[in-house]
């Protein structure tokens, strides 16, 4: 009697073991649980900058989340910026396949798989690639931008013009200067090409579009040196000396070059003193006036003109460095080390950190 007691405590108590363990045993996560952890863990890894850990939680999220398309698309954007474009490539093509895509899931996608192309040097795909994210969806932003990079990684000028030229800009205006710059690059194409004539077209035409824009006329002017028509390069100089003041010193050199070649080097003084008639702000005028006095021998001109500047501009350094020469070479060497030190001790407050903090792990003394 007594045996079948215990025999039936026995069985009581692990009845009772075998229901507590039940109630408290934790119930293990289900995959799509797992999933959204170790996705928040990759964004993390992926924010940190640690890609390779990144990586690798992303890929343990497509385990166990196959509809997770931003994970396999991040993956893909991993593999690409790790130089693996082949598989980045893979990745972000298997995707253009799903189905139940929404509208930027798939422009997401081509993005990415674009980008691939883009970055394992197959501009064709990658064409091809934005021209159907186009066809999906027309509003698409990032496509002109794309085919732009594209064709000027190509140096393929006319295209990139015409591109840009087509599309419609967002707010209703195109930058002139960058159409003017596409001419410019085409131009300078075909005068490596020995295309003169054809590259001097596209400098005229650049000028046309963009008359504010300084390459055009720099470029032409120097294809006209290149055939001996040292005139005409001095009438587009002057030109752009008129219509682009902000950027005339671009063609102080080559002006007075070419004024030397033909024997009327003193009309360079003229020509600054017009400049700056015109354009009482144009400084690099005056100090390009300064240096031609100094050439001359007329320092005291050359000094008058650099003050001149300082007026307008007290921090000029060009012309304060002018200074020091001019004033050492007339024989004032008092001014020439007032205008040194000067110079000496902006470099060095320039050197200087703003302010001083001490070390939090420095005890004082």
């Amino acid at each position: 009697m007594e045996a079948t007691v215990i025999l039936l405590f026995v069985i009581l108590s692990a009845v009772a073991a075998l229901v507590v363990l039940l109630l408290f045993k934790k119930k293990p996560e289900s995959s799509a649980d797992q999933a959204s952890v170790l996705y928040a863990e990759g964004l993390n890894f992926l924010l940190s900058g640690e890609k390779s850990l990144a990586l690798e939680k992303l890929r343990q999220v497509v385990v166990h989340d196959s509809q997770n398309i931003d994970a396999y698309l991040k993956v893909g954007d991993i593999l690409r910026e790790l130089g693996q474009n082949q598989r980045a490539i893979n990745v972000h093509k298997y995707l253009t396949v799903r189905a139940g895509l929404s509208l930027k899931q798939q422009r997401d996608i081509l993005y990415s798989l674009a980008l691939d192309y883009k970055a394992a040097g197959d501009y064709d795909k990658a064409l091809n690639v934005v021209d159907r994210a186009i066809e999906q969806d027309r509003s698409v932003d990032w496509a002109l931008d794309m085919k732009l990079s594209i064709y000027e990684a190509l140096k393929d000028w006319p295209k990139a013009f015409q591109t840009y030229k087509d599309a419609k800009p967002k707010n209703g205006e195109f930058k002139r200067t960058r159409l003017a710059r596409y001419k410019v690059q085409e131009g300078a194409q075909l005068l490596r090409d020995e295309l003169g004539k054809d590259a001097q077209a596209r400098f005229k035409e650049a000028i046309k579009i963009a008359p504010d824009f300084p390459h055009g006329y720099i470029f032409l002017a120097d294809c006209y040196l290149k055939d001996d028509r040292k005139s005409e390069a001095l009438k587009v100089l002057k030109e752009f000396v008129e219509k682009v003041p902000a950027q005339s010193f671009l063609a102080f050199d080559r002006i007075k070059q070419l004024l030397y070649d033909g024997g009327v080097y003193g009309q360079i003084k003229n020509l600054y003193l017009d400049i700056i008639k015109s354009q009482p702000d144009n400084l690099m005028a005056r100090l390009a006036l300064a240096e031609n006095y100094e050439k001359k021998g007329e320092l005291g001109s050359a000094i008058e003109m650099c003050q001149e500047v300082l007026d307008k501009e007290p921090g000029n350094k060009p012309a304060r460095k002018h200074l020091v020469r001019l004033f050492h070479k007339s024989g004032d060497n008092d001014e020439a080390l007032r205008f040194a030190l000067e110079l000496i001790d902006e470099s060095f407050k320039a050197m200087e950190p703003s302010s001083y903090e001490l070390d939090p792990l420095e005890s004082e003394e």
